[in-house]
């Protein structure tokens, strides 16, 4: 019995051995444990393939002068890109690449367009100067915005960081910007299609950070990338720091004018002209832009660009109003420019600047001798800031006439920029040269502009202050201190004007031509007493003794 005994406790612990060796079921998978470190990164790898350019359909990465240069100017280059079959067109290609990458700046359009950079950088609207081919006595020299003086802002030395946000580059804040670099062009300031791209008032020309830069980089092969109204508009609309301030014929609302309004470019005429259509590049006989010159250039650069004028299109004064009822008029009046007649007047719609007064500027409240705003002005303007003085604005402007062959006479920096000794009444900043006596001049309307800004009291020289600066790195700008004595010796150090340390403030006088806001022929000028027999013209200014319709008062001609 023992026996059986002590073999059953064997079998037992073995049973219990061999189902203890048994394994269960899995359980659940516990939480995922935190992620580990990054490992470092990998070796840099091998540098791609250059790629195509678009004119190397053959692949070969060779200029091919036999059977790539497509518009045979002795040249391969993007003039000569073709496209595939199945390829992208320009709009596509442009939305494409600028949908897959990021636009950060002019350096990717420079990728194929690379000459095209170089040819920018020959051109008024990148160098602000030229050979000065329409300013008297100084024809052959190199002047232009970067020298010229006025009576709005004044001058740009030393004021560049708030006057290029009109540059067509990005970066120009003082004498150090690089105008040989291409990279420094801002290619969407003219080609933007979206009519939202704009610059920043306050940082030398960089675009706003609410533009939608990508947006705006797919646009630009639409129309053919021609500028559209809104690109020329933002700068030459908005100069002097408002809305037509300056040029009074020239207003944001010419975006979209009405026939009365513009008859060139109404949106509900049948020209609806851009403003390119007049003012044009230089095209070889298939089209193909020559150069980024734009035709215009009042004073310098004036063989840039193709730039139309009213004969151009319409032939003869003569010619076109045979047989109306002006005739006898146009007959009769043979040294009367078209604008005369065409532009009644300016600032329709958009008020005009035609006073403004810095001897006022820097006090907290405007002076009692700021004129007050006059109710009739449309839109509501200020006519007093601290920073800026006192303004009188205006609206249906008529302009002033005289007589003008294409010559000027401009005030420049340390050019032509004293006055005689003592003070005169007025100083002359802008002026047409001619007289009733200069051969082939004809009268033409101009807008004038008023106002006073500071001269050296002892060199009689008109000085150039500097207006803007930060409080940091340059503490001295008048808009910093509102000292004029401080803004004007830091002007005139960087000008190297000559400044005595005293100052006074003395009155000046523009003329700017007017050739904008074109009206219909039924509201233009075509009776006698449009310009005889009341006080509407300055015949005085025009070299007469008076109204020449009265006997006796007719200067003669050359």
């Amino acid at each position: 019995m023992r026996k059986y005994s002590s073999m059953f406790g064997v079998l037992l612990t073995a049973a219990v051995l061999a189902l203890s060796a048994c394994s269960g079921d899995d359980g659940s998978d516990g939480p995922a444990g935190p992620p580990g470190d990054d490992g470092t990164n990998g070796a840099t790898g091998p540098t791609g393939p250059t790629g195509l350019n678009c004119w190397d359909l053959n692949g070969n990465g060779v200029a091919d002068l036999a059977t790539e240069d497509v518009n045979k100017d002795g040249k391969v280059d993007i003039y000569d890109c073709r496209t595939p079959t199945g390829a992208y067109d320009p709009v596509a290609l442009h939305k494409g690449y600028f949908t897959e990458n990021a636009y950060t700046g002019a350096s990717q359009c420079l990728n194929c367009h690379g000459k095209i950079g170089d040819d920018v950088m020959t051109t008024a609207h990148w160098k602000w100067e030229g050979v000065a081919s329409n300013i008297a006595g100084y024809e052959a020299g190199i002047h232009g915005k970067k020298d010229l003086i006025n009576n709005f802002c004044q001058a740009v030395p030393s004021n560049e960081g708030r006057c290029t946000q009109c540059h067509i580059g990005i970066g120009w804040k003082d004498k150090t910007f690089d105008f040989g670099n291409p990279k420094n062009i801002d290619c969407l300031a003219c080609h933007d299609q979206t009519g939202t791209y704009k610059k920043a008032p306050t940082t030398a020309g960089a675009p706003d950070p609410s533009v939608d830069l990508n947006k705006v980089a797919q646009s630009v092969a639409q129309n053919s990338g021609v500028p559209a109204r809104a690109a020329c508009l933002f700068c030459h609309a908005s100069a002097g720091g408002d809305d037509n301030v300056k040029h009074g014929d020239l207003a944001l609302d010419m975006k979209t004018p009405l026939r009365s309004h513009d008859v060139h470019m109404g949106t509900d005429g049948a020209a609806k002209f851009n403003c390119v259509s007049c003012h044009r590049v230089k095209k070889d006989l298939d089209g193909d832009t020559i150069s980024h010159g734009i035709g215009g250039m009042a004073f310098h650069s004036v063989d840039e660009g193709d730039m139309q004028t009213c004969t151009d299109c319409h032939g003869s004064a003569a010619g076109i109003h045979a047989g109306k009822s002006v005739e006898s008029i146009v007959q009769s009046h043979t040294t009367l420019a078209c604008q005369v007649c065409h532009i009644p007047v300016i600032a329709k719609k958009t008020s005009t600047m035609t006073d403004w007064r810095w001897a006022q500027a820097g006090f907290a409240t405007a002076p009692a001798s700021c004129a007050p705003a006059d109710p009739n002005v449309t839109p509501a303007r200020l006519t007093y800031l601290k920073i800026k003085g006192c303004f009188t604005w205006k609206n249906n402007v008529r302009p002033t006439l005289r007589y003008f062959d294409g010559k000027w006479n401009r005030m420049m920096i340390n050019t032509n920029d004293r006055f005689a000794a003592g003070l005169p009444a007025v100083v002359d900043l802008a002026s047409p040269t001619a007289t009733y006596k200069t051969p082939g001049a004809m009268i033409y309307p101009f807008k004038k502009m008023t106002g006073n800004q500071p001269a050296d009291k002892n060199t009689y020289t008109v000085l150039v202050p500097n207006l803007f600066g930060s409080a940091t790195t340059d503490p001295d700008a008048y808009w910093v201190s509102f000292d004029w004595a401080k803004a004007l010796a830091s002007g005139s150090a960087y000008t190297g004007q000559s400044y005595s340390g005293e100052y006074v403030f003395v009155d000046t006088v523009m003329l700017l031509k007017v050739d904008h806001e074109v009206a219909p022929k039924e509201m233009a000028y075509g009776a006698c007493d449009d310009c005889h027999g009341a006080s509407q013209i300055d015949w005085a200014a025009l070299g007469y003794a008076g109204d020449p319709i009265n006997a006796g008062v007719t200067p003669p001609r050359p």
